[in-house]
């Protein structure tokens, strides 16, 4: 019976052990998640830093277009283009495309900021995670060692080393 009471110390240390190195590959496990989740949101971040790129070019096109079409109008009714209210009309078009134009560059700077940031918090998570599989590990190697040493404690009281 004594054998049996040490024998199922023995395994419980073993089971220790296990249940370390398997905690510590759940947690590798959720790192990895945690990496790949903050790259999915760079890439989305990315794909958002591209579409404020495109309306920027938008609206350079755009006023491209609306300065043309008032120097054409001008030109076409006899009128200076480059004086008087026809320029102010094309100062004010100007001015307002070049308020959209840096809107979306400023966006474009905040979502690349943003991307360093989600990066750098999937990475420090991660870290932790994988930080908490070693430990578990470790404490897995510690719960194994003290169940081997009652083992051996209850080994030597009943007698089992000899005299």
């Amino acid at each position: 019976m004594e054998a049996i009471a040490v024998g199922g110390q023995v395994l419980g240390g073993f089971a220790a052990i296990q249940q370390g190195r398997a905690q510590q590959d759940m947690y590798n496990a959720q790192a990895k998640q945690a990496e790949m989740q903050a790259r999915n949101q760079v890439l989305q971040n990315r794909a958002e830093v591209l579409n404020h790129k495109r309306q920027g070019i938008e609206v350079l096109k755009k006023i491209s277009q609306n300065l043309a079409s008032i120097n054409a109008r001008a030109a076409a009714g006899s009128i200076d283009p480059f004086s008087g209210s026809v320029q102010n009309l094309a100062v004010y078009n100007l001015g307002k495309g070049v308020t959209d134009f840096y809107t979306s560059r400023e966006n474009q700077m905040i979502m690349q900021a943003q991307s360093s940031v989600i990066e750098a918090g999937g990475q420090m998570q991660a870290a932790q995670y994988q930080m908490a599989g070693k430990l578990a590990k470790q404490q897995g190697y510690i719960n194994a060692i003290a169940s081997f040493s009652g083992a051996a404690s209850s080994a030597k009281q009943f007698g089992m080393f000899g005299g």
